[in-house]
């Protein structure tokens, strides 16, 4: 099959997936509570109230709801935000870029260190290294993430002084460096801050990131390292690495070009979902830090019963989920050629 008809299909195929994710949750969400709640103040008589239930066809059965609730969300209207004091789709573009900017430095620190740690682990097997790596590895997985994050911030920022956290900058350093003059050109406030070449402004920014995205991290990092460890003692001691060692090829050429790159194909799987889970996984780092995106948005809809923001929030991550695994199916294709897309 070629690689356009099939990336159709898998699109096609994310039509039904979302749909059933759509109905869990709005199920969910209806046996949850009052979903009126959202719209309904102490300053509300009964002909208002009662006009809210009628305007959004909360009297009629569930499967009604669901029609005009689903007939919304393919027009553009997920309901309004009653948190962000806004339609949902705006709370979406708003907090989304804050919670996408974390989580894509926080990937890409856990496969850069994942990925190293795991191969050196593998080369240097029951030796110093490993043994560290592997204890490492070990922590990552038990630590709670709540417990990192409290331990990051004491050390770092009320013992050391190093790092901030909080926000996504120094409101002080914003304002004097003429913060509200910069042009927004793709949303996520570090790479605006080089892009409008106002240096100070980046490195405040790079340094907020440091604590959430290493603590947002840190589990990941554990999981991709085992894997890798693993796929690599799985790979080294198969023929074709004794046949390249035959020929001469240093034991550099022979990890780095050919044992490691099939090494990465079981990784790769692993990648994709993590990246899935620290979208949702943002919720808890997000709240400790105070960082302005999606998971604190959500968690202060969850203890508002604000339930159109929280199924606008996971219908996003389904979507975000959906496409990953579809990239990671591609990935498998281009590092494994015996791969067939079927």
């Amino acid at each position: 099959m070629k690689m356009g008809a099939y990336i159709v299909r898998r699109l096609l195929l994310l039509i039904p997936v979302l749909l059933g994710v759509s109905i869990f949750i709005f199920t969910l969400t209806r046996v949850g509570g009052d979903p009126a709640a959202a719209y309904i103040s102490e300053r509300m008589n009964e002909q208002q109230i009662a006009a809210i239930y009628e305007r959004f066809h909360l009297n009629d059965p569930i499967y009604v709801q669901y029609w005009y609730w689903l007939s919304g969300i393919l027009q553009g209207d997920w309901g309004y935000s009653r948190v962000a004091r806004a339609p949902v789709t705006t709370a979406i573009q708003t907090y989304f870029t804050a919670t996408f900017e974390l989580t894509l430095i926080s990937i890409f620190i856990a496969v850069v260190v994942g990925i190293g740690l795991g191969t050196v682990s593998a080369v240097r097997k029951d030796k110093p290294v490993d043994h560290a790596t592997r204890i490492m590895a070990l922590s990552g997985v038990s630590l709670p993430i709540f417990w990192l994050a409290l331990m990051l911030q004491y050390v770092f920022y009320f013992q050391l002084r190093w790092l901030p956290v909080g926000q996504r900058y120094s409101t002080e350093l914003y304002l004097a460096q003429g913060g509200p003059m910069l042009h927004h050109y793709t949303g996520f406030y570090f790479l605006d801050c080089l892009l409008n070449g106002n240096f100070p402004l980046f490195g405040d920014a790079l340094l907020h990131l440091v604590l959430p995205s290493i603590t947002l991290s840190f589990g990941t990092i554990a999981i991709i390292t085992r894997i890798m460890r693993s796929s690599m003692l799985e790979v080294m001691g198969l023929d074709y690495i004794k046949t390249a060692r035959s020929k001469g090829l240093s034991e550099r050429v022979v990890i780095r070009k050919h044992a490691r790159k099939n090494a990465l194909i079981p990784t790769t799987t692993v990648v994709g979902l993590s990246f899935g889970g620290l979208l949702g996984g943002a919720v808890l780092t997000e709240t400790i830090f105070a960082w302005p995106g999606l998971g604190r948005w959500s968690t202060a809809a969850i203890l508002q019963n604000d339930w159109a923001s929280i199924l606008g929030f996971v219908l996003v991550v389904a979507i975000i989920y959906v496409l990953v695994n579809l990239v990671v199916d591609l990935l498998y294709a281009y590092l494994d050629p015996r791969v067939r897309l079927g």
